[in-house]
């Protein structure tokens, strides 16, 4: 597992784009899911700016983890008094959905926190290429204690 890489970001909209070129240089072009990464990325930062603190004066923070075989991105922002919530793509809107999309991509996400602060992640992974060892452990578990505790955690596959 690399060490995490962590910047934290104005709340503003125009910073979701840097948000997302901060997640491509960290995760690198060698990562077969970047474009995944990139897309989730966006979506939890919009998510942090339309729905909590972070989008009204505040910031947010990205934090990525990177091992041979799996990627975990998380973003804390400065919370809400709601709780993010999957809503249904039936509901035919043009926005709302972008925990959905992250339920659908993601192998594992899940989030913590409340009113005074949130972190989201989610994870991907992929099968390591031949010559690559695993790292033998789960990115969860280099996040730092808080994760621990994570409320909602939804796996994929």
């Amino acid at each position: 597992m690399s060490r995490a890489l962590r910047r934290i970001f104005p709340g503003q909209h125009s910073q979701v784009a840097h948000a997302r070129d901060f997640v491509r240089r960290a995760v690198g072009p060698g990562c077969p899911r970047l474009d995944e990464a990139t897309l989730l990325t966006s979506e939890l930062c919009t998510n942090a700016l339309q729905h909590t603190a972070s989008g009204a004066g505040g910031s947010f923070e990205v934090t990525v983890f990177r091992q041979p075989d799996a990627l975990r991105v998380e973003v804390r922002d400065e919370g809400a008094d709601s709780k993010p919530a999957v809503r249904s793509l039936a509901d035919m809107s043009e926005n709302g959905h972008g925990l959905e999309i992250v339920h659908l991509i993601a192998d594992r996400w899940g989030q913590n926190g409340d009113r005074f602060g949130r972190t989201v992640f989610f994870e991907l992974r992929w099968p390591l290429a031949l010559g690559q060892t695993p790292a033998g452990d789960d990115p969860a578990q280099h996040s730092g204690d808080h994760h621990q505790d994570d409320r909602r955690v939804e796996a994929r596959r």
